[in-house]
């Protein structure tokens, strides 16, 4: 008898844990319409907190238009993709892409290069060379979890 309600619990749980599983998440930065910015944040995740769990994908779409006499070649970005994994950074500059000269230059690219376990604390994205940016983004694809529940409070409750 004990070993059926045991084999009873076992069955039990093992289906909580996998109904449990990782979500698929999103976290998108709309990059500022002009291309002279950095920026620091201080965790992966929403206004609730940080994501745990890995990245599954990133996305990046820039369209980039010069201004004035500017040179699109001169144009710099980087990002550090905040994961425990081997590649870490997004880095180009437009002579890299083959950007040269004035006018509006494309980039859309689909990576699974920078995949891996989230790492806790800071990241950030750096971008000089002027111009503008039209409908531009990163988007970093998640199997993981947001917050605890806990935290979306924001502890308003008096004691």
């Amino acid at each position: 008898m004990i070993r059926r309600f045991l084999f009873i619990l076992l069955l039990a749980t093992a289906g909580a844990s996998s109904a449990a599983r990782a979500a698929e998440l999103t976290w998108r930065f709309d990059l500022p319409p002009v291309a002279n910015m950095s920026f620091l944040w201080g965790w992966l995740g929403d206004d609730f907190g940080p994501f745990t769990g890995e990245v599954t994908s990133t996305k990046v779409v820039f369209i980039y238009t010069t201004e004035g006499d500017q040179d699109a070649a001169d144009f710099y970005f980087t990002f550090d993709v905040p994961t425990l994994s081997d590649q870490t950074w997004v880095h180009f500059t437009g002579k890299d892409l083959g950007w040269s000269g004035t006018g509006t230059f494309k980039l859309e690219f689909n990576s699974t290069d920078f995949n891996g376990e989230i790492r806790p604390g800071r990241f950030g994205a750096e971008m000089t060379g002027g111009g503008a940016f039209t409908d531009s983004y990163i988007e970093l694809t998640i199997d993981g979890e947001r917050a605890d529940p806990i935290y979306f409070d924001g502890f308003d409750e008096k004691f």
